[in-house]
């Protein structure tokens, strides 16, 4: 909720800026999209932080690493 909040002070701060109006579209559509987000999960019934909670650390296997030689080989400059 506190995005929402500093995206609406964020649009409206920009949009009285003489100069800058045309730059407070961009929060303007960050705004709505974050409140379509935010409404459609809420309809679902669930909580942006249970979405967050849930979804974890699933899918994520550590770095991979290149194999000797590559770009992240430590040793790779000496011969």
């Amino acid at each position: 909720m506190l995005i929402l909040l500093v995206l609406l002070v964020l649009t409206v701060a920009i949009a009285f800026v003489p100069g800058l109006a045309l730059f407070a579209i961009v929060p303007g559509i960050l705004l709505l999209a974050y409140a379509v987000w935010l409404a459609l999960v809420l309809a679902k019934g669930e909580t942006p932080g249970g979405i967050v909670r849930r979804r974890g650390r699933r899918g994520r296997r550590g770095p991979e690493l290149l194999g000797p030689g590559g770009p992240d080989d430590p040793d790779r400059t000496t011969a």
